[in-house]
């Protein structure tokens, strides 16, 4: 008897740990609602100009989904952002999952190139510390009926994190981050962390490429954290600007070098809310004609 008392209790603890990972999330399965307010998480509808993000009774599972729609307001479009914490910045979490999933549909306006983005970061000493881990995907396929997604951790440190931001966005199809086009949306249910990282020691693989990273968190209030690499030696400038193509803040400007992560905060405490881009221009050593730029869009809310 007390074999299968045993027995049983090892099936409960192993149906429960995926439970355990999930309710660790802010409403995991989107079922809370106040009227269209989505408990604890931050959505970027400024009502009653604009609504990017709302209820969905076209669920995975439970009674309701969240919907994101590419917005219009005077003559721009505006993209749908949800993002865990009532003010962004995330919530308590200190596992290291191996990977993060959930139940998505997505369709893309015509000939958009429109993508469902989906960006997940663990910290260690809150939205302002070291990131300890990231996981991301861009989604640009038309998915009519709800799939899984599944995004792996990488892993940047051995450290346990204490704070996860996880964020879902439509963007544009450019690595210039351009604006997605009206009539573009997604649904979205079910989120979980899944299994363990065994990984430990760092960064597994030598960073080579010509990568300017999305901001985090993002949206930001006031700080914000920005990552790059390179392909090889030479001088690399990373700067923010404003809608207005001022420059607002030089955040590194030198040499830089393949196989490291260049990192830098941005601290827009003296700046307004709105919309800013960080600018990765690139000149190769010993080569006039390897000059490269990236930039991506980053959003101050205060």
């Amino acid at each position: 008897m007390k074999k299968r008392v045993d027995s049983f209790a090892v099936i409960l603890v192993m149906f429960c740990l995926p439970l355990l990972a999930s309710a660790q999330i802010p409403n995991s399965g989107f079922e809370i609602w106040t009227g269209d307010t989505l408990a604890g998480w931050w959505v970027n509808n400024v009502a009653p100009l604009y609504s990017t993000i709302s209820k969905s009774a076209t669920a995975h599972g439970g009674s309701y989904a969240v919907r994101g729609d590419v917005a219009s307001f005077s003559t721009q479009t505006v993209q749908p952002i949800i993002q865990t914490g009532v003010d962004a910045r995330g919530f308590p979490y200190s596992q290291r999952p191996a990977s993060f999933t959930g139940y998505y549909q997505f369709s893309p306006a015509a000939s958009s190139g429109d993508r469902f983005g989906v960006n997940v970061v663990l910290y260690k000493g809150g939205v302002d510390g070291t990131p300890v881990g990231v996981a991301a995907l861009a989604l640009s396929t038309m998915v009519s009926s709800y799939t899984q997604f599944t995004a792996p951790f990488v892993y940047q440190t051995n450290d346990t994190p204490d704070t996860c931001v996880i964020q879902f966005q439509i963007v544009g199809p450019t690595a210039q981050q351009s604006a997605p086009t009206l009539g573009s949306y997604f649904l979205l249910d079910d989120i979980a962390f899944t299994g363990v990282s065994g990984v430990v020691g760092g960064i597994t693989t030598t960073p080579t490429a010509f990568q300017l990273n999305q901001n985090y968190p993002n949206p930001f209030n006031p700080t914000t954290n920005v990552s790059f690499t390179v392909p090889s030696g030479g001088k690399a400038t990373l700067a923010v600007f404003n809608l207005l193509g001022q420059k607002v803040s030089t955040l590194f400007d030198g040499p830089a070098s393949p196989g490291r992560i260049y990192r830098a905060m941005f601290n827009a405490s003296g700046l307004p809310s709105g919309i800013y881009f960080s600018r990765l221009a690139f000149a190769a050593s010993g080569s006039s004609s390897r000059y490269m730029v990236l930039m991506r869009k980053m959003t101050l809310i205060k």
